[in-house]
């Protein structure tokens, strides 16, 4: 079945708040139907703005743009925060005494990696050991004669995302780019280097949670990564055990750092029967947040609820939810037209765009100051896996885009990928 539409509405209004570049748009467009007034920021702060920047959201009638978000800050009664980086935004609103989701001290969980870790050791759930060096030329050093590893960052994400060392040889391109990149300052940056895990799969748990309680059902999946993720809605105690024991365990940090707002999970279960928490997700998850908020339908009581510290229970439309992500090479350098059937307007998430004379379009991601062929998602959810895969890759058959590119056999992958962690771990997707 295609989304289901929801009619109930609070009385209260919220504002949708992005980063620059307007990666969480469809958030706001799935929001607008459960509240009174939905308006949307996404940040845009330059003394060199860019027209197409200051486009993303207008022409989706669902949604009100606001380019002032503080000159505005009375008509919102909800501040809804779908990416990092607003701490500080976040605290003055909450002493002001608005409802705010995300926002949070929690934020440094996902940024600083090496604080991560030591948070996981004192939870006592498993690590492996990393090595920490400063500089390219120390990375270069500690790399030249080891195989297999990942090479990771904190904070500054822009700089490089992880990447996968093979070998000196297959490195070295990459490590050259970054040198030039990063000029004066390549002797400044710290890198984790991380071993590989022999895992079966790596899994999830997609929720929210509020100083470390959760709802007693939520999502689990799997992503294919940058192709897709499939998703079920079930009891927390029909989760995987290594979901389970992640969620018990982290909770306590959750509470340390004061967390409210989504919540994901990154876990490689291992032959060993471990689990390894490699990343987390303190944001929406991109995907499964598309998955998400088209699967649960009673979002204005799961908002306000969380936003005074208490959990409301998930409201299920569906049991499974699938979601194929769209790429370009076009978006970066150009705006890219996007046309399908209105049919489809809930199925289709885009991102960084705008609607005009009755057309989406999505900017070029250099004007938000990076490169990304990602453009947006097909998400299909129901009660059964088989349909709702073929439902999401007959919208993506029909989307019209400038070397559109997706992966068919994503859901398929996945679903190998479940099958193997259902005989590792006895649970049934």
């Amino acid at each position: 079945m295609y989304f289901k539409q929801i009619k109930a509405k609070s009385e209260l209004t919220i504002c949708v708040v992005d980063n620059v570049g307007g990666s969480y748009l469809p958030i706001a467009r799935h929001l607008s139907k459960f509240f009174t007034k939905t308006f949307y920021h996404s940040v845009n702060q330059n003394p060199f703005p860019r027209f197409g920047i200051d486009a993303v959201g207008t022409g989706y009638p669902e949604i009100e743009k606001v380019d002032e978000f503080w000159g505005r800050i009375d008509d919102f009664d909800i501040i809804f925060f779908t990416d990092l980086y607003f701490n500080d935004w976040g605290k003055h609103l909450r002493s002001m005494g608005k409802l705010v989701w995300g926002g949070c001290p929690s934020d440094i969980i996902e940024t600083d990696r090496k604080l991560f870790k030591e948070e996981l050791d004192n939870v006592n759930l498993p690590t492996v050991k990393s090595t920490y060096v400063t500089g390219v030329d120390a990375l270069i050093k500690a790399i030249n004669n080891i195989k297999d590893v990942w090479l990771k960052i904190s904070y500054y994400r822009g700089e490089m995302e992880t990447f996968h060392h093979i070998n000196a040889a297959h490195t070295a391109v990459f490590i050259n780019d970054l040198r030039h990149q990063l000029g004066p300052l390549a002797n400044k940056l710290e890198f984790q280097i991380e071993p590989s895990i022999d895992s079966i799969a790596e899994i999830g748990y997609d929720g929210y949670s509020v100083n470390g309680m959760y709802p007693q059902s939520a999502m689990w999946g799997l992503e294919v990564k940058d192709t897709g993720y499939i998703g079920k809605a079930c009891n927390a105690n029909e989760m995987p055990l290594p979901v389970q024991q992640v969620n018990n365990k982290f909770g306590s940090v959750l509470k340390k750092y004061a967390h409210q707002g989504f919540f994901s999970t990154e876990i490689r279960y291992t032959k060993t029967k471990l689990p390894f928490f490699t990343d987390p997700c303190m944001r929406a998850g991109s995907p499964p947040s598309n998955t998400m908020l088209n699967m649960i339908g009673n979002w204005d009581k799961i908002i306000i609820g969380l936003c005074q510290g208490i959990i409301v229970e998930p409201e299920w439309n569906a049991k499974y939810g699938v979601e194929i992500i769209l790429k370009s090479p076009y978006c970066n350098e150009a705006y890219l037209p996007v046309s399908f059937d209105s049919k489809y307007d809930a199925n289709i998430n885009l991102k960084g765009a705008f609607r005009l004379d009755g057309k989406d379009y999505v900017i070029p991601w250099k004007y938000a100051g990076f490169d990304m062929e990602e453009f947006g998602s097909v998400v299909v959810v129901g009660d059964n896996i088989e349909d709702i895969a073929n439902q999401a890759i007959a919208i993506c058959d029909k989307i019209d885009a400038y070397k559109l590119r997706y992966e068919s056999n994503a859901i398929n992958i996945a679903m190998e990928q479940i099958k193997s962690v259902e005989q590792a771990i006895n649970v049934k997707f």
